[in-house]
């Protein structure tokens, strides 16, 4: 059994503005910068045996600050932001995020990542951890699309799963058994 500690990235000045991010390399801001100093101070890096984050600069300067030289990183593809295609950079929109969590439609207009296919990246970085490093306590910084990815696939879901009723807020660490 894995225990996971997953970190949403700090904020950028695209989640001020409330636009659709993904795979838009948008760096940190400086309330994400010290956010992630704030957090730093309250996570003891000796309790932790690796920490994988994804390569978006957002991400990679949230690790590289909690982190501070004292863990390697590692940087996977597979952690990077759901792919929300024509939609990146635009305003978030409730009924367009209602559309693209509904696990029957499976939405792939835009060109986005459909639900199903985020879930199922997800699940092979699960899997893929359980490989590589069994019975390890790692440190995982990403985004908020793809935790919640994750997070279902750890606690599970079906056809009827409300997926929006999971956030995962900026800076914040969600802890798992897997």
């Amino acid at each position: 059994m894995n225990k996971l500690y997953i970190i949403r990235h700090g904020k950028t000045d695209w989640n001020n503005l409330r636009l659709m991010q993904g795979r838009v390399d948008i760096p940190l801001n400086e309330e994400g910068r010290d956010d992630a100093v704030k957090l730093a101070s309250s996570i003891n890096l000796s309790d932790i045996d690796i920490c994988l984050s994804s390569p978006l600069k957002r991400a990679r300067e949230t690790a590289e600050i909690i982190v501070q030289n004292k863990l390697k990183i590692i940087y996977d593809d597979l952690l990077i932001e759901r792919n929300f295609g024509d939609y990146e950079g635009c305003e978030v929109n409730f009924d367009l995020i209602q559309k693209q969590w509904d696990y029957n439609l499976n939405d792939k207009s835009g060109n986005i990542e459909s639900i199903k296919e985020c879930l199922n990246r997800a699940k092979f970085f699960l899997d893929k951890l359980k490989k590589d490093y069994p019975n390890k306590i790692i440190l995982i910084i990403s985004h908020g699309s793809f935790i919640k990815a994750l997070h279902f696939n750890i606690i599970g879901y079906d056809e009827n799963t409300d997926f929006l009723s999971f956030r995962p807020a900026n800076t914040r660490i969600y802890e798992y058994d897997y």
